[in-house]
């Protein structure tokens, strides 16, 4: 049973009826449930008084469903529609503004009465603000160890060179005092095609450092509000800090784009003061931040010249059978190790003649479980697995024909290998003469 504890803060339990507090506490309920793809039996929420300047409602939980995606994603989704459905559910007279805070019950803190409230200094108030967001940025266990990666032998060494700061830090700016001329954080950028490993890179990497990580997009962090956007980012920098976590932000392209030029309209000057907020939070952050993107060509130089850029490729023959190996005879017994019945007949090699990516190969796995079941099969053999193969195939060359057809009617054509080629030694270039 996930338990909730509703705070009003605006208003008092007192002056709810017993519609309005049954209707609050079924949209509460409901909106969790679809947020995090529970049921509603499994949820209960109890209504409480609670005392904030900042915020007109705390909706605080005890613990959070275990689910795949994001938990910063989670918990973004469930608090901006229950902010938008209690408008309908609430009586304007109360002085609801839409203004809903999500978090642990260990964390949450009201203010004093006004009777025993002292001013407050205007920076006090704002680090408060601070405080309060960043708690929705939770910090969680990374799901893949670097030894699972497969990755070309340069690619692996660039990385390892890349977070040996951190892994050799005392002696490198407390003996060797590099401190005097380098900042100890760590920015990464992995780029390359979709489904190559760049998200499953990112949380190998925590997990070499010993560290959690924060996964994050910029539809985590961006808010229709206007200026709350910088808010969240500079709030997103302080858990990262708080929690000693790698912080991963995917789909980076959306926040490293070039900053607009034409700022007439809030949207733009909203957007710009986004990235403005971001390469402030980059020159302060003391830890690793690694962005993700497939669009790297959007990236402003501005940022690309601060940013150690990896290129994660597509694998080679030779990588993509140790993926299929490491999917179909995985080393290891623990929740996260697969357990697939196989007959004898499996052809690493057959399978491994597809130009599959990481993600590809996942796909026609699971694809093949599903259908050796269909069957009434027990075991997974080889023609499943080829089967699935080339369904795989056909779904992925649909998927080009029609991405192709976008980029004609768009006027757009896709950057070439040798064009990203270029741009990267370019901002080689650039990091040189800096």
């Amino acid at each position: 049973m996930y338990n909730l504890s509703v705070f009003l803060c605006s208003t008092s339990c007192a002056k709810l009826d017993a519609d309005v507090k049954n209707e609050l506490t079924q949209v509460v309920i409901q909106t969790f449930c679809d947020s995090y793809g529970i049921k509603p039996a499994q949820v209960s929420a109890a209504l409480r008084d609670g005392s904030s300047p900042n915020w007109d409602m705390a909706v605080a939980y005890e613990e959070l469903p275990n689910v795949p995606d994001a938990m910063s994603t989670r918990l973004n989704r469930f608090r901006d529609i229950l902010a938008d459905e209690l408008f309908r559910v609430l009586p304007a007279s109360l002085g609801y503004k839409g203004r809903v805070t999500v978090r642990n019950i260990n964390r949450i803190a009201f203010s004093p009465p006004d009777s025993q409230r002292s001013a407050p200094a205007g920076r006090e108030t704002e680090d408060a603000s601070y405080q309060e967001m960043a708690e929705v940025f939770q910090a969680e266990t990374a799901r893949f160890t670097f030894d699972q990666l497969v990755l070309e032998d340069h690619v692996r060494e660039r990385l390892l060179e890349a977070i040996s700061v951190l892994e050799n830090r005392k002696k490198l700016f407390d003996e060797w005092n590099l401190k005097a001329i380098m900042s100890p954080s760590v920015l990464l950028n992995l780029y390359g095609d979709t489904g190559t490993g760049k998200t499953m890179t990112a949380e190998a990497l925590a997990s070499r450092l010993k560290k959690k990580i924060i996964r994050t997009t910029y539809a985590d962090i961006e808010s229709k509000y206007h200026g709350e956007g910088p808010k969240r980012l500079k709030a997103l920098f302080l858990a990262a800090k708080q929690q000693d976590a790698v912080l991963f932000i995917d789909e980076a392209d959306s926040m490293l784009s070039a900053r607009l030029t034409d700022v007439s309209d809030g949207s733009a000057q909203a957007i710009n003061s986004m990235r403005s907020q971001l390469l402030i939070s980059l020159e302060n952050h003391d830890g690793v931040v690694i962005f993700a993107t497939n669009l790297i060509e959007n990236y402003d130089k501005a940022f690309l010249s601060r940013l150690i850029c990896i290129e994660i490729s597509r694998p080679t023959r030779e990588a993509r059978r140790r993926i299929w190996c490491n999917h179909l005879f995985p080393q290891g017994n623990d929740e996260k190790t697969l357990h697939i019945p196989l007959q004898d007949d499996i052809d690493l090699d057959r399978l491994s003649e597809f130009d599959f990516c990481g993600r590809d190969i996942r796909n026609a796995v699971k694809q093949a479980c599903i259908s050796t079941l269909l069957k009434g099969k027990e075991r997974v053999d080889q023609e499943e697995l080829v089967l699935a193969s080339e369904r795989t195939l056909l779904e992925l060359s649909a998927l080009a024909e029609a991405t192709h057809r976008s980029h004609q009617g768009s006027g757009m054509t896709p950057m070439s290998r040798e064009e990203r080629a270029e741009l990267i030694e370019n901002i080689k270039k650039l990091k040189d003469k800096a």
